[in-house]
């Protein structure tokens, strides 16, 4: 019997039919396509009956508005607002960022951030990136001029092509107003008398690699022609084995191209609805397609960002670049923050919202010393929204000071979702203690400019400010040979320093803290803690008596290099009290031994010479701070030669300082806000409208001469102004002008409640000998350590 198996040659013929067939088809394909391209192009274009009509397109969803109501902006206005390129940076270090406080990214690039969202175990949580499901880039044949802008005042950043009778227009937002959708929206307007094709860049969604890619992926269903579904699962969650969290994606299919007939006009939507409630994401998504087909969804998010910039800014004359500058500057660090307090907010990062892998999105220091103070003044919801994201995780905060063997609270260095500390490198995670006095400072002028009782009787602030000042009286050590208290073993803000014995900066934040209790026992009318009284009184604060500065510690050499602003913040923010030439030889030692430094040093410098009333060395250091600014949009670098987080919001926050608080000259008293308003470099006006006191809103102008304050929102008490001998009372609307000086205004406050008799004085909880590291402590750094490496 003969084979079944072919002969060779037969085989051969039989794989040279199977590649015809297959040319063939794939010919068929082709062709097929370019038919269905075609007549998707001759489809959109026979939907428009009028040139004056504006077709509006979300998947198979159509409608159409006339152009007169039309509410979209199709051209930015150039000014200090916009900042805009002929060309996109090929370092995707120096793109812009958008978003609003829940989401954000860095234009053009793949990944996405979402507040509260970390992977990792312990010490490697870090903000997990998430795909952006988004139309990234458009193009079109022909000769085309491009433009990319970044609009501050409307918060969106818009992709612009203009060729022979034809413009596209690509812009993307986080919505202000609805914070889990980032819109992009495809706006194109066809003058010629043939249909255009814009093909569009965004790609299929893809499993990241801090998701669980077994887990995660697309959920669509398959009815849901309009909307697709993507689910993520992060691999791990900071302190727990067994819990991840979840994000749900809905967003809208991205074709390879979109086509518009001839004159005709297409305003195409592309939605992407994010949040870890999957009801929240759809509905929410829902809601954008049907603001867009009522016209509304862009001029809600516009109206959203110009009720910001009216509530709270500040603006210069005579000089754009700067006004440009400190508009960028509050953009940034706005598109990282809620709308108000808002209860899953984590905090702020050092490299924003969009920068989830700058510092790992961790919390630190830098959130309440650096951008807290210029949000607080300028838009004070916000501000009690970063304060809240303390006694979000107090109860951590008590149980690590436990850990440790110390009383009270005590926050971690860094901190993501649970609150617990995950600070990667041992030395910072075991000395860098002063956070803690930070973040009590920060709660102090949130007291001084709200008188905030409901936040101190029932939302756990007067239990924050006592745990903090209970840790900070356990961990001082009282040295009987000086009869003062001792905090040894610290590392201070210059962290080229650790282990070191009363740092000047720890030791005052750490009086500050103790003193604050005494302020609001006073407001509340409630008994004190006479051991707050004895530490406080006798905190060791290191002074050279003969040379008449502050050493950063005890034992520092003068002249030893230290890495950024740290005993100059005794003056500014502390404001402790000090003779001018102690003032001056402080800033003058620093100086010196600051070589380099990161862009918020520089602003703390300024501010303290213009105490001095010094303007040319105040100018000198203003200006050093543009050094960390990248072109074209403004991005900010840690270091001035590009190194380190991206998007530095904590510079931009010194630098909102170095104004309100240098330029400006305005100090937060218990009883009153003092200023003095002096113009910066080459300006002719300073204006700062919307400064938030009391529940009432304050209006400053100044000039080279003159300083005008009107009062705009009625506050809780009558506030007057005073200078010289002079008070005059502030009438709502109503402006009062004065030769330029130091001022205050000052509330007509109530006298306090009758306080009840103080505690009897008691040593509990104060340290004798040197603080170490409690067995516990040991055993969980062990424990984390074994997990992570």
């Amino acid at each position: 019997m003969e084979s079944s198996i072919c002969p060779s040659a037969l085989k051969s013929n039989f794989s040279m039919m199977l590649l015809l067939v297959f040319l063939a088809l794939l010919s068929m394909l082709e062709t097929n396509a370019r038919a269905a391209e075609d007549v998707s192009c001759s489809d959109i274009g026979n939907t428009v009956t009028s040139e004056n009509e504006l077709v509006l397109v979300h998947g198979d969803r159509k409608g159409k508005v006339p152009l007169n109501i039309d509410a979209r902006v199709w051209t930015v206005t150039p000014g200090v607002t916009v900042l805009s390129s002929d060309t996109i940076p090929d370092d995707p270090r120096v793109l812009p960022t958008i978003g609003n406080g829940h989401i954000a990214t860095v234009v053009k690039t793949d990944t996405l951030c979402m507040n509260g969202l970390y992977n990792g175990y312990a010490i490697k949580t870090h903000r997990a990136l998430l795909p952006a499901i988004l139309v990234r880039n458009v193009s079109m044949d022909g000769n085309v001029t491009s433009k990319y802008s970044l609009d501050l005042k409307n918060g969106m950043f818009l992709e612009s092509h203009v060729g022979e009778s034809v413009s596209v227009t690509l812009k993307t937002y986080a919505h202000r107003s609805i914070p889990q959708l980032m819109v992009t929206e495809l706006l194109v307007q066809n003058h010629q008398e043939a249909p255009i094709k814009v093909k569009l860049g965004g790609g299929a969604p893809v499993v990241t690699d801090d998701l669980d890619n077994t887990l995660s992926g697309d959920k669509s269903l398959p009815l849901s022609k309009d909307r697709r579904v993507f689910f993520g699962r992060v691999k791990e969650f900071e302190y727990s084995w067994n819990e991840t969290r979840n994000v749900t994606m809905v967003y809208s299919p991205i074709p390879p191209y979109v086509c518009v007939g001839p004159n005709r006009r297409l305003a195409r939507l592309f939605l992407l609805s994010v949040d870890s409630n999957p009801q929240t994401a759809n509905s929410q998504f829902t809601k954008g397609v049907d603001l867009f087909f009522n016209n509304s969804l862009e001029s809600q998010h516009i109206q959203s960002w110009q009720t910001l910039w009216s509530n709270g800014r500040m603006e210069v004359s005579g000089n754009d670049e700067l006004a440009t500058l400190i508009y960028s500057s509050l953009y940034y660090i706005l598109s990282s923050l809620p709308l108000s307090e808002h209860p899953d907010f984590i905090g702020l990062s050092p490299g924003d919202l969009a920068h989830g892998l700058m510092y790992n999105g961790h919390v630190f220091w830098d959130q309440e010393t650096w951008m807290y103070p210029p949000i607080q003044l300028l838009h004070g919801k916000i501000g009690k929204a970063i304060i809240k994201t303390r006694t979000r995780t107090l109860d951590n905060a008590k149980h690590q000071a436990m850990m440790r063997g110390y009383n009270g609270a005590m926050y971690p260095w860094e901190s993501a979702f649970s609150g617990y500390d995950v600070t990667p490198v041992p030395p910072y995670f075991q000395f860098e203690k002063h956070i803690t006095g930070d973040i009590a400072f920060a709660v102090r002028q949130y007291i001084y400019l709200t008188r905030d009782t409901d936040f101190l009787l029932h939302e756990r602030g007067n239990e924050m400010i006592r745990d903090i000042a209970d840790f900070w009286a356990s961990r001082a050590v009282f040295n009987k040979m000086t009869t003062l208290y001792d905090i040894n073993d610290v590392m201070p803000p210059d962290e080229y320093h650790h282990q070191v014995n009363n740092s000047v900066y720890t030791n005052l934040v750490a009086k500050l803290s103790l003193e604050l209790p005494g302020f609001v026992d006073e407001l509340l009318g409630q008994p004190s803690k006479q051991l707050y009284t004895d530490v406080t009184n006798s905190m060791n604060i290191p002074f050279d008596k003969g040379q008449r500065y502050h050493p950063e510690y005890e034992g520092y050499v003068q002249g030893e290099e230290v890495k950024q602003a740290d005993v100059i913040l005794l003056g500014f923010p502390l404001m402790m009290s000090m003779p001018e030439d102690v003032r001056k030889n402080d800033l003058r030692i620093y100086e010196n031994a600051t070589p380099g430094g990161p862009a918020m040093t520089w602003g703390m410098f300024s501010i303290g010479y213009l105490e001095l009333n010094n303007s040319a060395d105040a100018a000198r250091l203003f200006k050093r701070q543009e050094g960390n600014v990248a072109a074209p949009y403004n991005v900010w670098t840690e270091n001035a030669d590009g190194t380190g987080a991206v998007n530095f919001i904590t510079g931009m926050g010194g630098f909102l300082q170095s104004l309100l608080f240098g330029y400006g000259g305005f100090r937060l008293r218990p009883d009153r806000i003092d200023f003095h308003g002096r113009l910066p470099p080459s300006t002719t006006s300073f204006n700062i409208t919307g400064l938030d006191y009391l529940g009432g809103s304050i209006d400053f102008y100044f000039t080279k001469d003159t300083t005008t304050v009107r009062l705009t929102k009625a506050a809780e008490f009558t506030l007057t102004l005073k200078y010289d001998e002079i008070t005059v009372s502030l009438i709502q609307n109503e402006n009062h002008m004065f030769s330029t000086k130091r001022a205050s205004i000052v509330p007509e406050l109530p006298p306090p409640p009758t306080r009840t008799p103080a505690s009897s004085s008691s040593t509990v909880g104060v340290r004798n000998s040197t603080n170490s590291l409690s067995f516990s402590s040991i055993l969980l750094i062990i424990s984390v350590l074994c997990k992570t490496l």
